[in-house]
């Protein structure tokens, strides 16, 4: 194949990868005052967390909960940014339980799984939201008779879950399945009377942004849909007005959100302060959380689709789109960059008087920046017929005996979120075969929840690497093994500092970059690795895929 026929080759693998670089999304939740993520602030926590301060200055029954080793190590790892003065199990387990309507146990930022949750028919009432079967005439006062259900089963939950002095009994506990930043998926046993109180006081936050209000945004007029809007059958004259995402934000852009902010703060304040009372019985807590449901979730009728809808000045609220597209606009960037390093080197070519080199080395950048194991081989492949005989690059002579050195290295992964860096001790033997010992250390971060990153495992592994050299060239494959053992270094829930198990690594497919014949640079862009500090009990692993880029250095 002609020189042509070899740059269609390439601008066809970069034109691959920046499409295959490419991915787009865009998710859109009815959680009404949002929960805090990746993509979203978080409302909820921040007007439950206002709330329980109030009430703790006013209730001694409302003072902080002790948590043990275990479960601060379940406090330390919440998806979301716990304030200094909410560090406890009380106040851990209400802003646990106020999520969970959102969550039922879901990753905060997994799009396809909160789809479910949140299009769910028999899940609307627990955000205030029509269900299908909630249609005009009267589906608003079916919908606020539902949601008004909901808040006063979980009161009735949360109050059993009260000692006998009124306070929430820290021995009464509800298993509740929980995502955590780094162990992830729990099912954690919690507080019951916070746990419960946290979901009742969702649904009545959400009431604030799911309907259309009076002026004085006492009393519900029309309640919002957003389960027929997602699924495209929504027709407002019989399934109500459709959920308005800009209802949802609580940083008081108007005057109308700002009242909504203020009325869903003193709501749960008001259902905090009632059930924590310590002068008032089960039964007359129970009285007191009904009037102020009945006071913030009245319904006042007449508003419907004929008079669209009493001129409520919600209308005005739409849904901005809330999404995200990784490589969008910065797709073109690999493109970018793939094409620029190739027409570098192509110029550079025209003026070498041994092509042959050029474009061994033009592979190789190809490779590197492209991500594409194949590319070395297609221009390798699609060289030019010349009649002057390529330069062999001559690679150090074997002498049969072990070149001992050394390895230092770096890695990243995105999807369990992770760093890693090692040193090593390395053995040459022959030119086909590497063995090697490597301490790692691994911290872990997470997307959502604390922002710092925690130290993680220690990693000890015995490592094996098979060579492949390539002829006339600078450059030579390698596929990598690693086995040896896991420590976690950081308190995690059920699984406690110093637990000691398994790691496990593979790097199929990287690149040796001779410098020196001393000196070797070495790029892995995918690799997997597999720390298992616990094996026993609950097993806990945190599995990574890495890009790691490393340096050895060689005696003799």
């Amino acid at each position: 194949m002609g020189r042509r026929g070899s740059g269609a080759s390439l601008r066809t693998l970069c034109a691959v990868v920046a499409v295959g670089g490419v991915v787009t999304g865009a998710a859109r939740g009815a959680r009404a005052y949002t929960i805090a993520s990746a993509i979203s602030s978080g409302c909820h926590e921040q007007i439950t967390g206002d709330a329980l301060r109030t009430v703790r200055q006013e209730l001694a029954t409302a003072g902080p909960l002790a948590a043990d080793r275990n479960e601060q190590a379940l406090i330390d790892d919440v998806e979301f940014p716990l304030p200094a003065d909410l560090n406890d199990l009380g106040a851990a387990a209400l802003l646990i339980g106020v999520r969970d309507n959102d969550l039922k146990g879901r990753q905060s930022n997994d799009v396809s799984e909160l789809a479910l949750v949140h299009g769910d028919p028999q899940l609307q009432r627990e955000h205030c939201l029509r269900s299908s079967d909630d249609d005009e005439p009267d589906g608003s006062a079916r919908a606020i008779a539902n949601c008004r259900a909901f808040v006063l089963e979980r009161i009735g939950e949360a109050l059993a879950g009260l000692d006998g002095n009124g306070a929430p009994d820290p021995a009464n506990r509800t298993v509740l399945p929980v995502y955590l930043a780094l162990r992830h998926r729990v099912d954690a046993p919690l507080p019951t009377y916070y746990l419960r109180i946290g979901q009742a006081i969702h649904a009545v936050e959400d009431s604030f942004t799911h309907t259309y209000r009076s002026a004085d945004g006492m009393q519900i007029t029309t309640v919002l849909n957003w389960v027929d809007g997602a699924n495209g059958t929504l027709v407002p004259s019989t399934d109500g007005p459709p959920h308005a995402s800009e209802l949802d934000r609580c940083d008081d852009r108007d005057d109308l959100r700002r009242q909504r902010h203020a009325l869903a703060t003193s709501a749960a304040t008001a259902i905090l302060r009632a059930t924590l009372d310590p002068q008032s019985d089960a039964t007359q807590k129970m009285a007191a959380a009904t009037a102020i449901v009945d006071t913030y979730l009245g319904y006042a009728p007449g508003c419907s689709f004929d008079n669209d809808w009493c001129g409520a000045p919600e209308r005005k609220y739409g849904n901005s789109s809330v999404g995200c597209a990784v490589g969008g606009s910065g797709a073109a960037t690999p493109l970018a960059a793939c094409s620029a390093i190739i027409v570098a080197l192509l110029l550079v070519e025209r003026r070498q008087r041994r092509p042959g080199r050029t474009r061994a080395v033009l592979g190789a950048a190809v490779l590197l920046a492209c991500g594409a194991g194949r590319a070395h081989g297609e221009t390798q492949a699609a060289a030019p017929t010349t009649t002057e005989k390529p330069t062999a690059v001559t690679a150090p002579a074997d002498t049969g005996g072990i070149r001992w050195g050394g390895s230092l290295s770096g890695a990243g992964s995105v999807n369990y979120g992770g760093l890693a860096a090692a040193i090593g001790g390395r053995a040459r033997v022959g030119k086909h075969l590497i063995l090697g010992l490597d301490a790692e250390w691994n911290p872990w971060f997470a997307v959502n929840g604390a922002s710092s990153i925690r130290a993680g495992a220690f990693n000890g592994y015995g490592t094996a690497i098979l060579r492949v050299p390539l002829a006339y060239e600078r450059f030579d494959l390698r596929t990598t093994f690693n086995l040896g053992t896991s420590v976690l270094l950081i308190d995690l829930y059920g699984a406690p500092k110093w637990t000691t198990g398994l790691f496990f690594g593979f790097r199929p497919l990287g690149i040796e970059w001779e410098i020196s014949r001393r000196l070797f640079v070495i790029f892995d862009p995918i690799g997997y690795a597999l720390p298992v500090p616990q094996l026993g009990g609950v097993p806990f692993a945190f599995p990574q895929y890495r890009a790691t880029l490393g340096v050895e250095i060689y005696g003799g």
